[in-house]
């Protein structure tokens, strides 16, 4: 039987064919929010989404959200007032059983506890509180601000909403050292005090502003400090503070940071935030009109050609400084799964779930644009979701 001469040619047809849908698809898959292999979800997530725009015409609408494993999204209340602010710190938080929620509201001024098992208000107390985190012993420490960045004072709540103590330690953000019986602030200065809020040590490393704090396992602190355009010398980095107030190591950074959390389990830091630069069109419209005269663009297309173009990234480090991945998306908060160290990002319009090796494993969405903070419910007692709304 004559053999056929087109048939090689078919095939290499075919083979070529094949390569370019498979590079396409891998393409794609790198280039959108496609994960073809999800992981099933274990833990409760929680967010706060500041989807209303309008915060000074009411009804107000920014919403509290849970999303339970194998479950629908759940909305916990629709009804809340919150802005814009420079950091992912902690306006949203659990306490360390799961089973009370705290939200700051920074332009209603309220602190609300809601009851995660069944999603009830159990109490409010008035005032303009920008941070918020819970101890074992059920205390809640809260920083309220008078109208700037840096806060006014810090007050602890005992579980039924009645402050049992203020003092003057404050700051943008905190987070609480239950074994040394320590609270650490950070904002204009670096604080720490005790949990009757007297003061320990104060140190002042940063030019601006520092948007966010988180513990490691040996008592010491990572700090993110963000730069101002108007601030000689303010700067984006990642520094440790140690235990006894010796800073460490600093890590610089090419982007603005937002927020950070501690992986305990290898003590590497996760940092979400946002870069910007100057476009080049902008230099390049300069020469020309340098040489020519004002060229006649038209308002919108001279804003195109000169605005700053602005992207979001998320990066891991070791503790010596070490890039150990960058994921390729950024947002307003995240939080770590300290079960596997899996990390939840809060994104512009997702939520994104990256493994401990930023690996993009799965995604939430049904929320807005605009800025979110960002849950997980810890897993305590081998428990990893709290009664009612979180969990069958």
């Amino acid at each position: 039987m004559a053999s056929d001469p087109q048939r090689p040619k078919r095939l290499k047809w075919k083979w070529g064919l094949a390569f370019l849908l498979a590079g396409g698809l891998v393409v794609l898959y790198w280039n959108s929010d496609l994960i073809l292999f999800p992981r099933s979800q274990t833990a409760t997530v929680l967010l706060l989404d500041d989807c209303d725009d309008d915060f000074r015409t009411g009804p107000f609408k920014d919403a509290l959200i849970a999303f339970p494993p194998g479950r629908a999204s759940l909305r916990i209340t629709s009804d809340l007032n919150i802005c814009q602010t420079i950091g992912g710190g902690r306006s949203l938080a659990v306490s360390p059983d799961g089973r009370m929620l705290l939200v700051c509201e920074n332009v209603a001024h309220h602190l609300s506890a809601f009851d995660l098992g069944t999603g009830r208000r159990l109490w409010r107390v008035d005032g303009e509180y920008t941070a918020v985190t819970a101890a074992p012993d059920g205390l809640i420490y809260a920083i309220i601000s008078n109208g700037t960045i840096y806060g006014d004072r810090t007050v602890v709540i005992d579980r039924d909403g009645r402050i049992v103590k203020s003092g003057s330690p404050a700051g943008f953000d905190m987070v609480l050292d239950t074994n040394r019986n320590a609270l650490w602030l950070v904002g204009k200065f670096i604080k720490k005090c005790d949990l009757n809020l007297d003061p320990l040590l104060e140190l002042a490393p940063i030019k601006w502003c520092a948007a966010a704090v988180d513990l490691d396992a040996d008592g010491s602190i990572w700090v993110a400090e963000r730069d101002h355009p108007d601030v000689k010398q303010s700067t984006n980095r990642l520094f440790r503070v140690s235990a006894d107030g010796q800073i460490q190591k600093s890590i610089p950074l090419p982007f603005s940071p937002f927020c950070l959390r501690i992986d305990r389990a290898d003590h590497s830091i996760w940092v979400t935030g946002v870069g910007t630069r100057e476009p080049v069109s902008k230099a390049m419209l300069a020469a020309v009109e340098q040489r020519v005269g004002s060229l006649p663009l038209g308002k919108w297309l001279r804003e195109w050609l000169t605005a700053r173009r602005y992207w979001h990234q998320t990066t891991k480090y070791d503790p010596e400084g070490k890039l150990l991945c960058d994921v390729g998306e950024g947002g307003h908060s995240l939080d770590i799964q300290q079960s596997d160290g899996s990390v939840w990002l809060a994104a512009k319009d997702k939520v994104y779930r990256f493994s401990r090796e930023g690996k993009k494993i799965a995604k939430l969405t049904g929320m807005s644009a605009g800025q979110k903070y960002v849950v997980v419910v810890p897993e305590a007692g081998g428990r990893t979701n709290p009664p009612g709304i979180a969990h069958e």
